[in-house]
C-alpha cells in the first residue's frame, strides 16, 4: 500500500484525473440509484406491502374507472382471493373548507370503510381509526393527517376527542395518521363511508370508489384478476343496463404507484450505467499509458524475482485505491446531484424526497466503486500477462499492443455514447413535437383559482358568482374578464378521468344495454370560451338566458366521432340515460378541441353546458403577467367572503407545463447523461490520439522531411480518428435498432427509429471526434526532423 501511495504521489495529475473520472461516474450512478431504490425498489410503508392490490373497473372509453358502491359490495361478498377489501372515495369528492383553525383552508378528504387502515396495516400515531360500529351508526368522526395536525392544530398531543369544523359540519377527531403511512397520500382527513349520499351508495350509475384489497397467502395477482373478472362478467349479465360493457382488473399497489415513472427511471438508470462504463474505459486508457511509462520499473521488478501475480496485485491495488478515493468524492457529488434530481422530479414521482439517505444506496456506491476499480485495472493486468516476456524490450511492442486494446475500448465507448445521445435526441425531438401541439386554448395571462366553494346549490352558486364574485373581480384594474368552470384544462389526472365522464345517447339512435358512449362534461359560464380563446367552428355561442338551459356545445372530437357525415347542429344528446327519466339537450354549436388531459394525450369527446356548481375553478384574464395580480385577486375574494378558502392561485400556463413534467424529467436526465457521455468520449479520443502522436514522433518527422505538408499530417490524423470511431458507431446503431421498442414507452409523436435523431447523434459524435483530434493532429504536424531523430519511439 505504501508503495502504491508513493507511486501515485509521483504522478499527482494522473491520480487527480483518475479520481475525478471515477467520482463523475459513481456520483451520477449513486444519485440516480437513490431515486430508483426509493421509488421502485424500497417496500411501501405498509404491512406486507407485496400483498396489497388495487382493483379498478374498466369501460371501453375509460380504461381505468372508479367503482360503484354496489359493485364493491358484490366483489367483497363474492370473492375468495382476498383477506380483506376496503374502499375510499376519489380525491375530488370531499374537497371542503377547514374552518375555525386560523385562515380558512381547502382540504382534501376521503370517505372510507372502517377497515381501510387495518387492511393497509396503518396504525395511527395518535388516537385510533374509526370503528365499524361508528361507520354503521354514521358517526361524524374523523381521522386527520399528520400534516394537518401539525399545520392547523399545532401538533396538539390531546387532539383526540376535539372538534373539527369541515364546511357546515362538525366532526370529532379520533386519530392522526403519520405522513409516511397516509393513504391515499393526498388525503387530509378520513371520515366514514356511510356518510356518503344514499344515492351514491345504492346506484350502479355512479363510480365514486377506489378499492384496495389484501391478497390471501398463496394467491397471486393473476389468480385474483381471473376471479374479479369472472365476478364482473356475472354482474354484467345480472345488470346489463349498467354493467354490460364494464370489466375489472387487479394491479399491485406498488406497480400502480410506479407504472408511469418506471420506464423513464429504468432507461435513465441504464444510460447512467453506460456513462460509468465509459468512465472505466477512459481510465483503462490512462492505466495502459501508465504501463508504458513504468515499463522499466516492471522489468526491474521482474528481474528481482517478482511474479506476474505480484505485478498484477500492484496494478489492482493502485486502481482500487483510486476507485476508493473517487468513490468518496462521488458520494459527495451524489448529495448535490440528488438534490438537483429532487428539484427536477415532477410531483407525481412519489417518495423521491428520501432518495439518497438509505443504507442500500451507500452499499451500492461502495460496490460500484470497487467494480469500477477492477474494471479499469483489468486491461493493464491483461497487458502484463500478455507482454511479460517483452517487459525488458523496447517499448514499441507495448505501444502497438496498447494501441490495439485502446481502439477496442474506444469503439465500445463510442457505441455507448451513441446509445445515450440517440436516446436524448429522440426524447428532445418528441418533446419538441409535443410543444408544437396546439392545446386548443390560450393559457397566457390567465390566473387559475381551483376548487373554490361558491356557497349553496347550483342555483345559489350561480347567483353568488354572477352578482357578487365576478363583479368584484372585474372591477380590479388590469382584469379583463372572469369565468368559472367545473374543471380547468389539464387539471385531471388519469385516475380522475371518470370524474366528469358522462354516458349519453343520441336522439333517433339505438344503443344496446350498457353500451352508451361516454363524453367529458363541462359546466361553465358563457365567458369561458372568450377568456380561453376557444374558437367556434360551427353554429353559435351559448348564453346564460333561460332559453339556453337545455342547449349545449360539443367539441370537434365528439362531432367527428358521432356525426361524421352530417351536421350536428340541431341534433339532440340524451342525458341521464342511466336514470328512469331522461332529458335531452340540443346541440347549437361546435367548438375547437381542447387537449384537456395534457399535450401528450388524445382529445376526448366533450360537451359544454352553461351552469355554475357549488365548487368551481375561477379563471381570471389579465392584461399583463397574471401573478402580478394574485394578491389583488386574493384580497377581492376575501372582501366578498372572508371565509372563502383559497388553496392556491397559479397561472393557467402552469397546467400546460405540468402536463409534460414526466417527459421533461426524462429528457433532462438524458440530456445531462448525454453531456457526460460526450465529455468522456472527447477525453477518450483525445487521450488515445495524444499518446499515439507521442509514440510516433519519429514517423511524423520523417514524413515531414520527405515532403509531407502540415496539412497532410493533420488530415491523416483526422482520418485515423474518424476510422477509430466508425466501428463504435456501427455497433451503437445496431444496439439502438435492437432496443428501439424500449423507447416506445417514452415517445409518442415520432418513431423510435427516427432517422433524423439517430443521424444527429452520429453526426455529433463524428464532429466531437474531429474536434478532439485537432490538438493532437496539430502537434503531429509541428514535429521537426531533429526532434524526431532524438526520439526513441
Amino acid at each position: 500500500m505504501r508503495s502504491t501511495l508513493r507511486s501515485l504521489r509521483r504522478r499527482p495529475a494522473f491520480a487527480l484525473a483518475a479520481i475525478l473520472t471515477v467520482a463523475l461516474g459513481v456520483g451520477a450512478n449513486t444519485a440516480l440509484f437513490g431515486v430508483v431504490y426509493s421509488v421502485l425498489i424500497q417496500p411501501l410503508p405498509f404491512r406486507d406491502p407485496g400483498k396489497l392490490v388495487r382493483i379498478w373497473e374498466t369501460h371501453p372509453a375509460i380504461p381505468q374507472l372508479q367503482v360503484t358502491a354496489p359493485d364493491f359490495r358484490d366483489w367483497r361478498n363474492q370473492s375468495r382471493s382476498f383477506d380483506a377489501m376496503a374502499a375510499h372515495t376519489l380525491s375530488a369528492m370531499n374537497t371542503t373548507t377547514l374552518l375555525g383553525q386560523g385562515e380558512p383552508e381547502n382540504v382534501h378528504g376521503t370517505m372510507a370503510t372502517s377497515n381501510l387502515f387495518p387492511t393497509m396495516g396503518v396504525v395511527p400515531i395518535l388516537g385510533r381509526s374509526f370503528t365499524d360500529a361508528e361507520e354503521r351508526a354514521k358517526k361524524q368522526v374523523a381521522v386527520i393527517s399528520e400534516d394537518v395536525w401539525r399545520r392547523k392544530f399545532a401538533a396538539d398531543p390531546a387532539i383526540a376527542g376535539k372538534q373539527m369544523r369541515l364546511g357546515m359540519k362538525s366532526y370529532t377527531v379520533v386519530g392522526v395518521v403519520s405522513r409516511q403511512q397516509s393513504f391515499p397520500e393526498w388525503a387530509d382527513f378520513w371520515i366514514p363511508l356511510s356518510l356518503m349520499e344514499p344515492e351514491l351508495q345504492d346506484r350502479r350509475k355512479y363510480h365514486p370508489l377506489e378499492v384496495m384489497a389484501r391478497l390471501k397467502p398463496g394467491v397471486t395477482v393473476e389468480q385474483a384478476q381471473s376471479e374479479i373478472q369472472s365476478i364482473a362478467h356475472n354482474l354484467g349479465q345480472a345488470y346489463p343496463d349498467t354493467n354490460a360493457t364494464e370489466g375489472a382488473y387487479v394491479i399491485s399497489l406498488a406497480g400502480e404507484m410506479t407504472r408511469d415513472v418506471r420506464p423513464s427511471l429504468l432507461l435513465a438508470w441504464a444510460a447512467v450505467g453506460l456513462v460509468l462504463l465509459m468512465a472505466c474505459a477512459n481510465l483503462a486508457h490512462l492505466f495502459l499509458a501508465r504501463m508504458l511509462e513504468r515499463c522499466e520499473e516492471m522489468a526491474i521488478r521482474e528481474a528481482l524475482g517478482a511474479q506476474s501475480r505480484h505485478l498484477i496485485r500492484q496494478v489492482l491495488t493502485e486502481s482500487l485505491v483510486l476507485a476508493a478515493a473517487g468513490g468518496a468524492v462521488g458520494i459527495a457529488l451524489a448529495v448535490g446531484a440528488s438534490r438537483l434530481i429532487q428539484r427536477l422530479a415532477p410531483v407525481q414521482v412519489a417518495r423521491v424526497e428520501s432518495s439518497l439517505w438509505q443504507g442500500p444506496v451507500w452499499l451500492f456506491a461502495a460496490a460500484i466503486s470497487i467494480v469500477a476499480g477492477v474494471l479499469f485495472g483489468l486491461p493493464a493486468c491483461w497487458q502484463i500477462l500478455r507482454e511479460r516476456r517483452r517487459l525488458t524490450a523496447s517499448t514499441r511492442s507495448l505501444i502497438r499492443s496498447r494501441a490495439g486494446l485502446g481502439r477496442v475500448l474506444l469503439s465500445g465507448e463510442v457505441a455507448m455514447a451513441f446509445l445515450v445521445l440517440a436516446g436524448a435526441a429522440l426524447l428532445a425531438r418528441n418533446f419538441a413535437a409535443l410543444l408544437s401541439e396546439a392545446p386548443g386554448f390560450q393559457a397566457e395571462r390567465v390566473i387559475e383559482i381551483p376548487n373554490l366553494p361558491l356557497r349553496g346549490d347550483f342555483e345559489k352558486s350561480a347567483a353568488f358568482f354572477s352578482t357578487r364574485l365576478a363583479p368584484a373581480l372585474r372591477r380590479l384594474p388590469g382584469v379583463q374578464d372572469v369565468t368559472a368552470v367545473n374543471s380547468a384544462p389539464m387539471t385531471l389526472g388519469p385516475a380522475e378521468h371518470s370524474r366528469f365522464a358522462t354516458r349519453f345517447g343520441i336522439q333517433g339512435r339505438t344503443f344496446g344495454s350498457g353500451s352508451f358512449p361516454v363524453a367529458q362534461r363541462r359546466w361553465t359560464t358563457p365567458d369561458y370560451f372568450r377568456v380561453l380563446a376557444i374558437p367556434l367552428r360551427r353554429g353559435r355561442w351559448l348564453t346564460d338566458s333561460a332559453a339556453d338551459q337545455d342547449r349545449i356545445l360539443i367539441n370537434e372530437a365528439l362531432a367527428r366521432r358521432f356525426f361524421p357525415n352530417q351536421d350536428p347542429i340541431g341534433q339532440r344528446l340524451m342525458l341521464g340515460v342511466m336514470d328512469s327519466k331522461q332529458s335531452s339537450s340540443e346541440i347549437v354549436g361546435v367548438v375547437g378541441d381542447v387537449r384537456d388531459l395534457g399535450l401528450d394525450q388524445e382529445v376526448d369527446p366533450m360537451f359544454y353546458e352553461i351552469s355554475t356548481g357549488p365548487v368551481m375553478t375561477l379563471l381570471v384574464k389579465t392584461q399583463a403577467d397574471p401573478m402580478r395580480f394574485a394578491s389583488m385577486v386574493r384580497a377581492a375574494l376575501r372582501g366578498v367572503d372572508a371565509e372563502i378558502p383559497i388553496s392556491k392561485i397559479q397561472p393557467l400556463a402552469q397546467n400546460v407545463a405540468d402536463s409534460l413534467a414526466r417527459r421533461r424529467f426524462a429528457l433532462t436526465l438524458f440530456g445531462i447523461f448525454g453531456a457526460m457521455a460526450a465529455l468522456l468520449t472527447a477525453a477518450g479520443v483525445y487521450g488515445l490520439l495524444a499518446y499515439s502522436v507521442n509514440a510516433r514522433v519519429r514517423e511524423f518527422g520523417v514524413r515531414g522531411a520527405v515532403g509531407a505538408s502540415r496539412g497532410n499530417l493533420v488530415a491523416m490524423i483526422l482520418r485515423e480518428a474518424s476510422a477509430l470511431i466508425a466501428p463504435g458507431l456501427a455497433v451503437g446503431l445496431i444496439f439502438a435498432l435492437a432496443f428501439s421498442s424500449v423507447m416506445k414507452t417514452l415517445i409518442n409523436r415520432i418513431s423510435p427509429l427516427d432517422p433524423f435523431s439517430l443521424a444527429s447523434a452520429g453526426a455529433f459524435l463524428v464532429s466531437l471526434t474531429l474536434v478532439s483530434a485537432w490538438i493532437p493532429a496539430r502537434r503531429a504536424a509541428a514535429v521537426d526532423l531533429a526532434t524526431a531523430l532524438r526520439s526513441d519511439t
